[in-house]
């Protein structure tokens, strides 16, 4: 295996770069917290395509007309890989703000970005259960759908791993419906362990949402493991 990047991987670093800084002065503003708002929106969505169209990542996407976008949504997806987030930002017709590792906020300009789209911090190593709260809570008060991978890291090795309960329980909390992804292909098109990029087909299933109004905390671990069941059952995407 080559250690050198391919000619897809430097497109792909170039085009999404170079929609990154276009993006970022849009943030910079027109963004207001994690509000929806048509340009903003638009431009997070026109800057994942600006990644996924040189990577040669073709999305097909099933469900989409399980989502309003008018309805606020705990979104739980598994992880297969560092693309995800872009992917989920192309597929799904519907303002979405996620939690992020610390080491992103980091960044220069683009922490600034984050927190002013109303993004959420979370220090992986030591995650802040009131600050991820409050920020998902804020997010899902302005209209927003929050996106979570409640498996804490992506995939080793492509299956769907233990779920954390942490997503279902904000759901319940803020008494919004969850809606179950199901995200297969990333992990060929961008390995989690190597920069280089392959092309290849991205598939995501989007579930019926799950109403959690009336549910407590007795609730979580039922909610959960019926999520993770269902995204598991689409296993047949990977072939």
């Amino acid at each position: 295996m080559s250690r050198w990047p391919t000619t897809r991987t430097v497109a792909t670093a170039v085009s999404g770069i170079g929609a990154t800084v276009v993006v970022l002065a849009v943030v910079g503003i027109a963004a207001r917290g994690p509000r929806p708002s048509r340009l903003v929106d638009g431009a997070l969505r026109a800057w994942a395509r600006c990644w996924l169209r040189p990577a040669g990542a073709r999305l097909e996407v099933a469900g989409r007309e399980n989502l309003d976008a008018r309805v606020a949504y705990l979104v739980v997806s598994n992880h297969q890989s560092n693309l995800d987030p872009i992917a989920h930002l192309a597929a799904l017709p519907i303002p979405l703000r996620f939690l992020a590792m610390r080491g992103v906020f980091a960044l220069p300009a683009v922490g600034a970005a984050l927190r002013r789209l109303g993004m959420i911090e979370v220090d992986r190593s030591d995650p802040d259960g009131r600050a991820i709260a409050d920020g998902t809570a804020r997010a899902l008060a302005a209209g927003a759908s929050v996106l979570v991978y409640p498996e804490g890291g992506t995939s080793g090795d492509g299956t769907v791993g233990p779920f954390r309960s942490g997503a279902f329980r904000l759901a319940i909390a803020n008494r919004v419906p969850i809606v179950p992804v199901a995200t297969y292909g990333t992990r060929d098109v961008w390995p989690t362990d190597r920069n280089v990029i392959s092309a290849g087909v991205v598939r995501i299933v989007v579930g019926a949402p799950i109403a959690t109004s009336g549910m407590t905390d007795a609730d979580v671990i039922g909610l959960r493991d019926r999520v993770r069941a269902w995204v598991a059952a689409q296993d047949s995407l990977r072939d």
